[in-house]
């Protein structure tokens, strides 16, 4: 990541003595006389980063003390009150207490993921799960003459392309480089698989790149629309990533699988039927980061209202 986002790259740790208890990546960037600080970077397709925090103590109070000093820390670290700095940042589902950055007058807003537990289960239970015409549209696909087949770093840049292109046809723009999706998989090696689905005679239809570790699974990137004879090739896919997690040993050690953006109604809509969890994270941002996505989101509307106006 560092890499490829052209701000400086700030690894805030929090320590008791010399044992690390608080863990938190930003990336400042400073642009039009302002500071950029966020975590993650935009334009990555990174859901989420940090805070990571390591409590010593199972106490509740203790617990909680340690959050509200940790993120006092981070903040004057980052010179949030400045009238100069940008803050934002996106938790992960672990980090489950955002309240500190309330207490320090941020904005605390909810996002929610589809995750799938997936421990101690086989495929029949799982397959069981899921809604009727998804059960129906697995068993079907079966019958199908397409394969579905683990590749490598270059077909990541594939489906990084097959998005950018859906995202075009709605008028709208996929800003993660595709260099970023292969060198995400040949540097993550051993916790990346790319999954393709392709026709009998090697069409591309769609793919998807998983990420993995630490007891969990997650869709990436990819899942661009495409049917084939009346079946979502997605539908199959995630099927496919499923049963690996259940039965190849190399993946034995994942527990959950992050289906992805529960949000975006039309999105839930599909994914509720693998019948996964929606669980709530965190996006957090200092008053300013606010205003400036309020006027972002307002000149982007009205460019596309203007463009609709011309065609």
């Amino acid at each position: 990541m560092d890499e490829y986002e052209p701000g400086e790259l700030r690894l805030l740790g929090g320590f008791r003595g010399q044992q690390p208890v608080g863990l938190f990546p930003v990336f400042v960037r400073e642009k039009y006389s302002l500071r950029f600080v966020v975590s993650p970077p935009p334009g990555l397709s990174v859901p989420w980063l940090g805070p990571v925090l390591m409590p010593t103590s199972p106490k509740q109070r203790k617990r909680e003390k340690l959050n509200e000093r940790f993120t006092e820390a981070v903040l004057e670290a980052v010179d949030v009150d400045s009238r100069r700095t940008l803050f934002g940042m996106v938790g992960t589902p672990k980090y489950g207490d955002p309240r500190p950055y309330l207490w320090e007058n941020l904005n605390v807003d909810p996002r929610f993921n589809f995750i799938l537990p997936l421990e101690d289960r086989d495929s029949e239970s799982v397959l069981g799960s899921f809604t009727r015409d998804l059960r129906k549209e697995i068993r079907k696909g079966k019958d199908l003459d397409i394969s579905i087949t683990l590749e490598g770093a270059a077909t990541a840049e594939r489906i990084c392309d097959d998005l950018k292109r859906r995202h075009a046809e709605q008028g709208l723009t996929y800003p993660t480089p595709r260099a970023f999706a292969r060198d995400l998989v040949s540097q993550l090696d051993g916790q990346t698989r790319v999954y393709v689905a392709r026709t009998p005679d090697g069409e591309f239809l769609s793919g998807i790149t998983l990420l993995y570790a630490n007891g969990e699974a997650m869709f990436w990137q990819g899942g661009a629309k495409a049917n084939y004879q009346g079946v979502s090739v997605n539908s199959l896919l995630h099927w496919e990533i499923i049963t690996d997690i259940l039965d190849d040993p190399e993946l034995e050690s994942v527990e959950r699988y992050h289906l992805g953006n529960a949000l975006n109604r039309r999105i839930s809509r599909f994914k509720s039927k693998f019948n996964g969890d929606p669980v709530v994270n965190y996006e957090i941002k200092s008053n300013l980061m606010l205003l400036a996505r309020k006027v972002y989101t307002a000149r982007r509307h009205v460019t596309l209202q203007n463009l609709s106006e011309r065609f």
